[in-house]
């Protein structure tokens, strides 16, 4: 994103979880093992062991910004999945 608008100055937005371990999911070692080759596997093959589930409330509000997110990328022609 920096590289998109390297006029901005872009804040890490940090998380300070319940665990108090949590600083930024930037630097986070959990999301860190969330290589391409896993995420590729999960979304090919499925199966329980990759569902989420959410409550109904949780889901609607999460879809604010991911639209802003993909309103975004079309302000800049970005493709994404599904316009691709």
């Amino acid at each position: 994103m920096q590289q998109l608008v390297p006029e901005k100055e872009l804040i890490e937005a940090p998380t300070a979880g319940a665990g108090a371990t949590c600083r930024s999911c930037a630097h986070c070692p959990w999301m860190a093992m969330n290589g391409l080759k896993a995420i590729e596997a999960a979304l090919k093959e499925g199966g329980a062991e990759h569902e989420i589930f959410v409550d109904e409330e949780v889901r609607v509000k999460s879809l604010i910004p991911l639209n802003r997110m993909l309103d975004f990328a079309e302000q800049l022609n970005i493709k994404v999945k599904g316009n691709a």
